[in-house]
């Protein structure tokens, strides 16, 4: 097997490669593979971002604005001692009420502050910040911090490297190619990812809703690395074995007779493009599960208090069962209104998103839906990340393998002698999404025993390989042959 481990270390000028067609050597002309490789990282997010709201109506506007400068420095004042950085006031916005008649009657005015902190310590500052003053949270997102995100570049850059030569090996190999020089480097790094928002309703009134426990969620860096690689055949015989020995051939293939002209043309070379397809089905041994904890009641307050407990149980028990990529997805508070538009209530759903091994999900569900969650949200099943890369090289053999067989066909049938590889291009697919269970998502979840084992299903990688093969007939009066013989059947 080509070893492509130790590409970027060859220090030598590449093999000068040996044309087929004129039996000369040319080291001037390399044949290149052109690979992209693919980096990505899961980095946690443990900076939480936070925009809180301090909203004061009222009749004059001298009234409003003393209240709201009384209430937002008493936010800011707690804010600061609770160590919050990025500190600052986002936007100042007094507006006049009118009513239905457009007539004034009072003035509202909203005063956003942001700030930001540990995850861990975000939801107490958060309920800190309410019981100030605060009145709206506006927005809730995730990051890591500047040095994790550094360090993720970097190993994502590290990972595509990797994965670019892993994939020139898959295709060296299978065509008995020897790997050159690296003669090109492109690294196409991603930006930073935007923070990860938590949802929710940014409208609404906030009543120690921070109570209720926030995970952050991981954040995902990706990049690429492109290589051009010289490659050339193990010998200057070997390239009719790279396409399976089409013709038998063992030797260098002729110069190429014009059948227009009857002369020798070695600067002219007949290419055939080939595209192979590959495809492998690899099992999914991971579920990804999200499940909702939904709470009604009369008050705010009764809702966000028992919304707070049963999900606090719900994380303790999905923690000590090893849940990973454990993270809240969202907190949704509403009002409940009847048929009259009364109100008759508020209803809380705080939504938590995990991942663990297929074997382990079903018991998992069934704990957590016992610790307090009554709402399955989502169910799927991804293979893991050692066998997707697995499956994705395996793809590529196959594909040079489908590409080798086409080639084979024709050239036979047309009685014609494969040259050198005059260019590869890899056509790799993107991992496929999550396979997602099928249910009602709506209903209730409550446990009765032992649930319903998970299994999960496969998945299928797919991809091709493109070839660009010289090639010439067998001897100058085979071109005939290779038209079937078409002029004299006309």
């Amino acid at each position: 097997m080509a070893n492509t481990n130790n590409l970027t270390v060859v220090s030598g000028k590449a093999p000068a490669i040996v044309d087929p067609l004129t039996g000369s050597t040319n080291p001037n002309t390399a044949q290149i593979l052109n690979v992209t490789g693919q980096g990505e990282v899961t980095v946690p997010t443990t900076l939480t971002e936070v925009q809180l709201g301090i909203q004061v109506d009222g009749k004059t506007e001298t009234e409003v604005q003393e209240k709201t400068a009384q209430r937002s420095t008493a936010v800011v004042d707690v804010l600061q001692k609770l160590g919050a950085q990025q500190l600052q006031t986002t936007s100042i916005q007094l507006n006049p009420v009118y009513n239905d008649t457009q007539t004034l009657t009072g003035f509202t005015e909203l005063n956003t502050l942001q700030f930001e902190l540990p995850t861990a310590r975000a939801g107490a500052a958060i309920d800190t910040a309410i019981q100030a003053g605060a009145n709206l949270i506006q927005n809730i997102s995730f990051t890591p911090s500047d040095q994790a995100l550094q360090q993720a570049r970097l190993q994502v850059l590290s990972e595509a490297v990797k994965d670019a030569q892993a994939q020139a090996g898959a295709v060296f190999s299978t065509l008995n190619l020897t790997p050159g020089k690296i003669i090109d480097i492109n690294i196409n790094s991603a930006d930073n990812p935007s923070p990860s928002p938590l949802v929710f309703n940014v409208a609404e009134k906030a009543a120690r809703i921070a109570t209720t426990p926030i995970i952050g969620s991981p954040q995902t860096i990706e990049g690429s690395v492109s290589l051009d690689i010289a490659y050339s055949p193990n010998s200057a015989a070997t390239l009719a074995s790279a396409t399976h020995n089409l013709t038998g051939a063992s030797k260098p293939a002729p110069a190429i007779v014009d059948p227009l002209t009857g002369r020798t043309n070695p600067n002219t070379a007949q290419i055939l493009n080939v595209t192979g397809q590959g495809e492998v089905t690899v099992p999914t041994t991971l579920t990804e599960v999200q499940l909702g904890i939904q709470v009604d009641g009369k008050t705010e307050t009764e809702v966000q208090e028992k919304t707070a407990q049963r999900s606090t149980a719900v994380v303790d028990v999905l923690q000590k069962l090893g849940a990973q990529q454990l993270q809240t997805t969202s907190i949704q508070l509403n009002p409940v209104y009847n048929d009259t538009q009364t109100l008759t209530g508020f209803t809380e759903l705080n939504t938590l998103q995990f991942e663990l091994p297929t074997a382990r999900a079903g018991a998992a569900i069934d704990t957590a839906i016992q610790a307090g969650a009554n709402l399955i949200q989502n169910i799927s099943f991804t293979p893991s990340d050692q066998a997707l890369q697995q499956a994705r090289l395996q793809v590529l053999s196959e594909a040079v393998k489908d590409a080798q067989a086409q080639a084979g066909a024709v050239f036979n049938t047309l009685k014609l002698t494969p040259g050198k590889i005059i260019d590869i291009n890899i056509n790799s697919a993107d991992n496929p999404s999550p396979s997602p269970l099928v249910f009602n998502v709506a209903d209730k979840a409550f446990a009765t025993g032992t649930r319903t084992p998970l299994i999960g299903g496969t998945q299928t990688i797919e991809g091709s390989v493109s070839l660009d093969i010289a090639y010439s007939p067998n001897s100058a009066g085979t071109l005939d042959l290779a038209l079937n013989g078409l002029q004299r059947s006309a």
